[in-house]
């Protein structure tokens, strides 16, 4: 089984990060939706897309990444979040089945309309007063996407 760590909206602290990578050191892809607010030397091994509070960082606004029978949508979601139907509609557009997205500070996984939509929340703080958290994503021998919300 593949496993996918994914991190979102750390804004700047750096001991969550170092804790979930102790925490997670043999994953086979690590993912993160921006608002990391730290330098790029300091996210290794990390994939960081850039957040609205990514000043300064030279991240990529999104990425898609292609893995085994999926196509995900990495990105923050700035601008798509206040409604999940245009999250959707931004992942179809993409050419995507799975989006992996941040900002919201709210832990999410659900699928709409055949898009699977995978909110990590924010390991420095949630919105809805949850503990801070990530997810573990795993994906199966027959492309099947599981989650595992990961509080700290």
């Amino acid at each position: 089984m593949l496993k996918i760590l994914l991190v979102s909206d750390n804004h700047g602290d750096y001991e969550s990060i170092s804790r979930i990578l102790s925490d997670n050191p043999s994953c086979d892809y690590y993912f993160h939706c921006g608002d990391a607010c730290l330098p790029p030397e300091e996210m290794k091994p990390f994939l960081v897309v850039k957040g609205n509070n990514d000043w300064g960082n030279d991240y990529p606004k999104q990425k898609i990444i292609k893995i085994k029978g999926h196509k995900i949508l990495l990105f923050h979601g700035n601008g798509y979040t206040f409604s999940k139907k245009d999250l959707r509609y931004k992942t179809i557009e993409e050419g995507c089945d799975t989006v992996f997205y941040g900002h919201t500070h709210l832990f999410n996984d659900e699928i709409m309309d055949g898009i699977h939509l995978i909110n990590p929340g924010s390991c420095y703080y949630n919105r809805d007063y949850t503990a801070p958290c990530y997810a573990q994503v795993f994906i199966d021998d027959d492309d099947n996407i599981f989650v595992k919300r990961v509080n700290i």
